[in-house]
């Protein structure tokens, strides 16, 4: 073999130069791409695949939340800039993925490339990096990195990439905001209002009494609901076969014996020692059976999936798990056992929740719900059986809301025209001479009038007496003058401004006002700066295809 071998030692040669030729030209963006995961989001037509999503996405969120608990919230700053209206942490995570990603293209378009000095400066004024002295400290630094988010995939040039990123969306915002500025007497005038103390009459007329006489015959209610029919619905209602899983239980330990009162120093330590070895024997054996429980789960999904001859029933009876049925219920009468909370600690809400988000499709597996984590360490695996659609009420179905519906915007008619007619009354009053309390009365208002004596921005009003809102409502009232009605859902407030006073403002304040305003312009514009470059990005979750 050798011999031969050396026979072609100088094609040999040719073909180890072009393997490295080929290494050299090679594509190594594809290259990458090929090894770093599955595709996962395309932006401005760029694939990122999920481990770039997990990095830059997912991890990166969780550090910035890990940097917020130190009181660093320049990062922050920057989540809430990316994150856009996300209604679901999910969807926050994608939105800000996708917008850092838009954002480092656009240190390109403005030229804008952090230097290291510049990360290393803003690192280094990081409050989860400080020392007990207040200054960085570099031990602080490595232990955050060592231990604060190596279980995140995450490294030191992570870090520097986040800090980068936020230093140019501060440059990017200062360069779209230029110009933008607080106007100072603007910011001054509103600064002077929201000062000022106020002294004000209330009145207050309750919607129960208006409420209570309203008594629509049964051709109004047949009108009214002829005239907005489409809003009267049945509910979804599903039927579900399903089991609960639970841990196996563990043998607990026997209880410890009681310390003599008179016990010494020494036999009260081996008590507590022995007291908590036996709570750390507890709670692995708890891990364990709870892994064994998981691991169950996950391998009846499996199998029902790939053995098709496996039903529900046959394999919940192989794996000795207790199936249950429900009749057909709708979310507004869950039946007790799927009331059971979520575990998950960001997800609110109970066990029918996830069963009613289920989408069945043409997959005969789409029936099956995921594993459902419940109650403190349950799961629950469920079937859908049966379906009824959301369809129109008939008359005779809707009778009942369509009459509480009509009753109710009856009130809130009749509560406003009370409240203007009674103000309408009272100014006439009050131009009698009549005090306000009297003005009230005479109105036709049988709750008792309240003065208040100082009202101000910080204010906190009895709320069973005095709207919420009430420095609002009274702030841009002259005195002497009545506020238009404040209507809330069981009650309405009259408001008469006596007099106002206003607080000089400092100078101190006034500037930095000014200086707030003018970043929050450059905020807005960057917000609306991002949002334009999002929409025409074309943004695809490749993993829904």
């Amino acid at each position: 073999m050798i011999e031969n071998l050396r026979k072609y030692t100088g094609l040999i040669i040719v073909l180890f130069v072009l393997v490295i030729i080929g290494f050299i030209f090679m594509d190594t963006s594809t290259m990458r791409a090929s090894g770093g995961g599955q595709p996962y989001m395309k932006v401005a037509g760029r694939n990122y695949t999920d481990k770039e999503f997990r990095t830059l996405g997912t991890s990166s969120v969780e550090l910035i939340e890990s940097l917020m608990q130190y009181g660093d919230f320049s990062p922050y700053s920057l989540l809430l800039s990316l994150s856009g209206n996300a209604e679901s942490n999910e969807q926050m995570q994608e939105n800000f993925f996708t917008n850092r990603m838009l954002l480092r293209s656009a240190k390109a378009e403005f030229g804008i490339y952090p230097s290291e000095e510049q990360i290393d400066t803003f690192i280094r004024q990081m409050r989860a990096f400080t020392g007990p002295d207040g200054a960085f400290s570099q031990e602080q630094y490595r232990n955050f990195l060592e231990k604060g988010i190596g279980r995140l995939g995450l490294t030191e040039n992570d870090v520097r990439e986040l800090a980068s990123d936020v230093i140019a969306q501060e440059k990017i915002a200062k360069i779209l905001g230029s110009g933008l500025y607080g106007n100072r007497d603007i910011i001054a005038k509103d600064q002077a209002i929201e000062g000022q103390s106020i002294r004000a009459n209330v009145a207050r007329i309750d919607r129960d009494p208006i409420e209570a006489v309203i008594d629509p015959s049964a051709e109004e209610i047949k009108l009214y609901w002829e005239t907005i029919q489409d809003v009267f619905k049945t509910q979804e209602q599903r039927r579900f076969t399903y089991l609960i899983a639970t841990p196996d239980a563990i043998e607990e330990p026997e209880a410890l014996a009681p310390l003599a009162e008179d016990a010494t120093d020494e036999a009260k330590a081996e008590y507590e020692t022995k007291k908590a070895e036996a709570e750390a024997t507890t709670a692995e054996a708890r891990r364990i059976a709870q892994l064994a429980a998981d691991e169950k789960v996950d391998d009846f999904l499996f199998q029902l999936e790939e053995n098709q001859d496996l039903t529900f029933e046959k394999l919940a009876e192989k794996d000795g798990w207790e199936l249950k049925s429900s009749e057909l219920f709708s979310l507004a009468e869950v039946p007790e056992a799927l009331r059971t909370p979520l575990r998950s600690s960001s997800s609110q809400g109970i066990a029918a929740d996830e069963l009613f988000r289920m989408q069945v499709t043409s997959d005969p597996f789409s029936k099956i719900s995921p594993a459902i984590a419940i109650g403190e360490n349950q799961w629950l695996i469920a079937r859908l059986d049966e379906s009824v659609p959301v369809r129109p009420q008939t008359f005779d179905e809707a009778r009942d809301e369509a009459r509480a519906r009509l009753i109710a915007d009856k009130a809130d008619t009749a509560l406003k025209e009370a409240a203007d007619a009674a103000i309408v009354k009272i100014k006439a009053s009050l131009e009698e001479g009549k005090t306000f309390a009297e003005a009230a009365t005479a109105a036709g208002i049988t709750n008792e009038a309240v003065n208040l004596t100082d009202v101000t921005a910080s204010y906190q009003p009895d709320t069973t007496k005095i709207p919420s809102n009430i420095f609002d409502i009274a702030k841009y009232i002259a005195p002497g003058e009545i506020a238009e009605p404040a209507i809330e859902s069981d009650r309405a407030f009259i408001v008469q401004v006596e007099t106002r006073e206003f607080v000089k403002t400092d100078a101190t304040n006034t500037e930095g006002a000014v200086q707030n305003a003018s970043r929050q312009n450059e905020i807005a514009a960057f917000t609306a700066w991002l949002a334009a470059k999002a929409d025409a990005a074309d943004i695809q979750p490749l993993y829904r295809q």
